[in-house]
């Protein structure tokens, strides 16, 4: 078995095109790649990071279909390249990656059907995309953010003009415009036709201690759905909305307005606004000098440097991201390969 090589790509450079065929899979070992492809109603242009230590091209070169993506190189990326008969060899010997593919895999296939049962109009056991906005809107209102609120009450009226809480969205709308708080009497929103409601994933929102407000932690789960996704826009307006709260009661509300920031700025960097991204992870840097994201905060200013034509700037900030703690770790490794790159 000849077994796979080592590739290295410039910035800019395209691994493989939509629609190519080949039978190629890859693993990215340094650097960014990012994924393109379309929504599965065609409306969208989705684009999807590549971890570190992650397959790609696994599907197609499996199925012996064309490419359903285009894989990019952004400032450059070192890929391990498998043929097909050394991946089925390689992969036959570790079980644990087999099963991680078929987590993926899974949880594609599910994303997919609930886009197709959508066009359909079948929501069955899911729930349905009109019930989650409405939901949202109610938890901006409840929140006192007007704004939001009506936006996401019109939004509803606009794509469900017959849908299951029309009467309750005109209603709650009205009193939105008018910056009425939400009325304490109105009933719970219940999905129809189906009562039953899906668990939330617990580990995708920062706590669920008593001392977070419940509508907060409602609030970022709504986002991280919506991350989840890759539905950035949706997501970037409610993180947003959380890294401007002020009055904050504990140090878990204080943490989880930290997190929402760093997402609101990773928001605006898969939409490439990068002069807004940029101001948002200075905040985060200025205001959480001990946070989580900080070290990751700083690699963010940098890449965003970089990607601006600002190299001397980077580079400092890349020396700032190999300055702190832990020395080995994917930041630090990242950040030595940048300066590379930008020093030629």
């Amino acid at each position: 078995m000849a077994g796979p090589i080592i590739r290295t790509y410039k910035g800019g450079s395209v691994i493989y095109m939509e629609k190519d065929r080949a039978d190629d899979i890859y693993v990215l070992q340094s650097g960014r790649v990012v994924l393109t492809y379309r929504s599965p109603d065609g409306k969208n242009e989705i684009r999807e990071d590549v971890k570190i230590g992650e397959f790609f091209g696994v599907k197609s070169a499996l199925g012996r279909f064309p490419r359903e993506e285009t894989a990019q190189v952004i400032g450059g990326a070192n890929v391990l390249v498998f043929k097909m008969s050394d991946f089925e060899v390689f992969v036959a010997q570790k079980t644990h990656l087999i099963l991680k593919m078929m987590k993926v895999f899974s949880s594609q296939l599910r994303q997919i059907h609930s886009k197709v049962r959508e066009q359909l109009g079948q929501f069955g056991e899911a729930r349905s995309p009109s019930f989650e906005l409405m939901n949202v809107a109610e938890v901006y209102h409840k929140l006192r953010n007007y704004e939001h609120a009506v936006y996401a009450y019109s939004k509803y009226l606009e794509h469900y003009p017959e849908g299951n809480y029309v009467s309750r969205a005109k209603e709650l709308l009205n009193l939105a415009k008018r910056n009425s708080m939400f009325p304490t009497n109105m009933p719970e929103l219940v999905y129809e036709p189906e009562k039953r409601i899906l668990a939330q994933n617990p580990s995708s929102v920062p706590t669920t201690s008593i001392n977070v407000n419940k509508q907060l932690a409602e609030m970022y789960q709504k986002a991280e759905t919506f991350f989840q996704s890759n539905t950035y826009q949706e997501a970037k307006i409610i993180y947003k909305n959380l890294s401007e709260l002020k009055e904050l009661k504990s140090p878990e509300e204080e943490k989880l307005v930290a997190d929402a920031t760093y997402k609101y700025g990773i928001c605006l960097n898969m939409q490439q606004e990068w002069d807004t991204a940029y101001e948002v992870f200075s905040a985060y840097v200025k205001k959480y000098p001990k946070g989580e994201k900080i070290k990751d905060s700083l690699f963010q200013l940098a890449f965003i440097s970089q990607s601006k034509g600002e190299g001397e700037k980077a580079i400092m900030l890349y020396k700032k991201v190999l300055s702190m703690p832990p020395e080995d770790d994917e930041f630090s490794k990242k950040a030595t390969q940048k300066i590379a790159e930008l020093k030629g």
